[in-house]
């Protein structure tokens, strides 16, 4: 067999994507399911400014690559991934990637050694640990009790379905503006697998208004979940409404069977408050990312 490169071009390309990186995820990798449908579930296809690039052989996807910045070609930023077992598809793939993004650098978690390996192998090193922004990723395992937050004068609650995602999509455009998440957006990303209502859970003020959120992705065959995005609007901060969310969002994963969660943290300074936030919910930091040039 030979093993040929396709580009993402729609949802078609994207289910691939999502199979992919749900047979080859382990509790050590860097990329769930649930980053690649928030990366790309808004689009049903490929991110504006992004090439993404997957390797198949008998129409088994055994690498991925996506270019960040790619119209630059020299310096773009990528994500790389690839099947363990076949190390020569990582090296195609990178081979490819020095041609097409000669300045490319490439980030992965630390504990993913055979990542690591294809990026020796072709040529590429990593700088000193304290180079520039970084990720923690934290996980947590649920077989254990979790508690139950309830914030005084606040519901926590899923999204109540469809009608509901306008007032979803504003409350993240208002955390984190200014934010590209139209309604039309959140509303496609919603309309596909594996987004689910009962894992998008809201904080709800006593007059009604959307304060908080978790936004939470569940892979059913790896029985693990994880958190990504996590937001609280600035005049209701520092009252323990994401830990709620994040907790409310736990439980949910427990209820389908779930045995762990994962969510990433800036680890430098930049950002200190989801570091500090995280392990208040049961969360231990594992591993880091490192970037290769």
């Amino acid at each position: 067999m030979v093993v040929e490169r396709h580009d993402l071009d729609g949802p078609g390309e994207l289910d691939a994507l999502l199979e992919f990186t749900r047979r080859t995820w382990t509790a050590v990798s860097r990329w769930h399911i649930g980053d690649i449908a928030w990366t790309f579930g808004q689009f049903n296809g490929p991110v504006p400014g992004t090439r993404t690039s997957m390797w198949r052989e008998d129409g088994h996807t055994l690498a991925a690559i996506t270019a960040f910045g790619a119209e630059r070609q020299d310096g773009a930023t990528l994500t790389f991934h690839a099947d363990q077992a076949r190390p020569d598809a990582a090296d195609t793939a990178l081979t490819w990637a020095k041609t097409v993004y000669p300045g490319m650098s490439v980030g992965i978690l630390e504990t993913e050694h055979h990542l690591a390996a294809a990026l020796v192998r072709a040529g590429l090193r990593t700088g000193p640990a304290d180079d520039g922004p970084f990720f923690l990723a934290h996980r947590v395992t649920l077989d254990v009790p979790l508690p139950v937050v309830k914030p005084a004068g606040y519901t926590v609650r899923p999204v109540r379905g469809p009608d509901e995602i306008p007032r979803r999509a504003a409350l993240h455009r208002a955390v984190w503006a200014p934010s590209s998440v139209t309604d039309e957006r959140y509303r496609t990303m919603a309309a596909r697998p594996p987004y689910r209502p009962e894992f998008d859970t809201v904080v709800e003020s006593a007059d009604g208004e959307l304060v908080a959120y978790c936004l939470g992705w569940y892979d059913e065959a790896n029985r693990a979940g994880l958190l990504e995005p996590i937001g609280t609007l600035a005049r209701h901060r520092r009252r323990g409404l994401a830990r709620a969310a994040i907790l409310a969002t736990l439980h949910a994963f427990q209820a389908a069977g779930g045995d762990t969660a994962i969510v990433y943290a800036r680890g430098d300074d930049g950002y200190p408050v989801p570091r500090a936030v995280y392990p208040t919910a049961g969360f231990t930091a594992f591993a880091r990312t490192r970037v290769y040039r």
